[in-house]
Parts: C-alpha cells; structure tokens; sequence
C-alpha cells in the first residue's frame, strides 16, 4: 500500500505541474511585454530602412537617420530603456509584429482599417497624407483627378497602395522600397509614385527640380505607434510620452528639422 500511495503522490505532482505549464502557455503573451521590457531594460523595433524621411540610412555611414528615429532616441532617454531596430520587409510588417519579431513597429506607419483588424495603434503622431509624384516637367498630371488614366507606382503593402484600392484603381506597379519606384519616375516607366507626402517630399529634396508633388491628396493619414492587441500597458507608455513630447514642444522641433514645418499631430 505505502508503495501505491507513492507512485499516486507522483502522478498526482505531475498533473499539478502539467495544470501549471498549460495555464502559463494559455496566458495572451503580449500581457507581459511591457513588464519584460522594464525588467530587460530593451526592446525591439521593426522598420523599413529605406522609408526617408522616417527612417533611413544616411550615404556614407549607412547609420539610420531620420524623423522615427530622432524620435526614438528620446523615447530612450525619457523611458530609460535601449530601443533596438530590426529592418523588415514592409509587406509582411503586421505579421512580422504578431509573431513577436520584434515589439512594435515605428515607421511612419499609418493607422488603415486594414491594419486595425491585426494590430492596435497608439495615439497619432503625425498628420500626413497620400500625394503623387510626378516629374517636374509632367504638364498632363496636375490633380489627384487626373491620375486615372496614367501609370501609377506604390510600394506594395504601404497605406498607398491601399489608398489606390480605397479610390477604385486597382493595378498598380508594386515595388518592395520606394527608391526602387523612384528610379523607374525618373527614366519614364512609370507616370507617377503614390506616397506618403512626407516621403514625396524628401525624395524631391534629393533631387532638386527633378519631381514635383501635384496637389491635393488621394487620403488625409496619420502615423501612429504599430502594436499588438494585448499590448495595452505598453501603449499607456508611449502615449504618455508622446503627450508629454508635444507639450514641450520636443516633437514638433523634430518636424521642422525634417519636414520643415510642424505636422505633429495635436490632441
């Protein structure tokens, strides 16, 4: 009997354990992502490193420059935790976030309904907007209402493309990074890139007198913190400092010296 009553303590040990490893696997792991993070002191970031003048590298160091990324640099500072960048491919960047390649996606990232059934967001930082760009001397694209009937590029899986969907033009070029469209403008293989204005913007400053950003805008947008759904206290967070960075006036000095204006995104 006394060796029965053993072998029924063990089983009985092992189910209890077995109970409390299933019980911890069920947990939503996004729930412990901002406690992870404080106790770790780091955290990762997904982006598209070729997204100027969000972030991108700079010619001659290859060192990441940009809006997201002076941005971030303060985060650090106010947070007092080291923000680690991972490139993405674009295309696959909610999903890529989900499966917990890294914890939040900062990229000029603009908040779609698309994205809001996968991810959550946090408060908007920035107010922009989908333009077009075409080649300076282009005298028969002038409005978004012109643009039906031309050749039109976006990078595939941007808030762009899914504005040209929203609008009705179905059959774009797709390219995976930006510079990629522009280059194809430049030589007249295509008629105009689709573009977070912001972005149209630097490219044009890159190369004076070369493109122009017609008028009007194919959406009104703004950029926003990408997040997964559980990750609620981790969004508290940054939005805290978000607020706190356009009280004090720190987001919008940031604009200026990339955009050359204020677009923050007020509350």
């Amino acid at each position: 009997m006394k060796k029965w009553g053993i072998v029924l303590l063990a089983l009985l040990l092992v189910l209890s354990l077995t109970a409390c490893s299933s019980g911890d696997a069920g947990e939503p792991e996004g729930d412990a992502t901002w406690a992870r993070i404080q106790a770790e002191g780091k955290t990762t970031v997904g982006l598209d490193d070729t997204f100027a003048p969000m972030g991108f590298r700079e010619a001659g160091t290859n060192d990441l420059i940009g809006f997201d990324i002076d941005m971030v640099e303060e985060f650090s500072a106010r947070l007092g935790i080291e923000f680690e960048w991972i490139p993405t491919e674009w295309r696959g960047v909610t999903g890529s976030l989900n499966s917990n390649k890294f914890d939040m996606v900062i990229n000029g990232m603009s908040i779609t309904d698309e994205r809001q059934e996968a991810i959550n967001f946090s408060i908007p930082y920035v107010k922009a907007g989908i333009g077009a760009v075409v080649l300076a001397d282009n005298t028969e694209i002038n409005s978004i209402d012109d643009l039906w009937d031309f050749n039109l590029a976006t990078q595939t899986g941007s808030s762009a493309s899914e504005a040209l969907r929203g609008i009705g033009y179905e059959d774009p070029v797709y390219y995976d990074q930006y510079p990629l469209a522009f280059q194809d403008l430049s030589i007249g293989r295509v008629d105009a890139v689709i573009v977070d204005a912001t972005t149209g913007a630097h490219f044009m400053d890159m190369k004076p007198g070369e493109y122009r950003l017609i008028e009007g805008r194919v959406v009104d947008e703004y950029y926003a913190i990408g997040l997964r759904k559980a990750d609620t206290e981790l969004a508290e967070a940054l939005n805290g400092v978000l607020r706190d960075m356009m009280e004090d006036g720190t987001l919008a000095a940031i604009s200026e010296k990339w955009f050359g204006t204020d677009l923050i995104a007020y509350e």
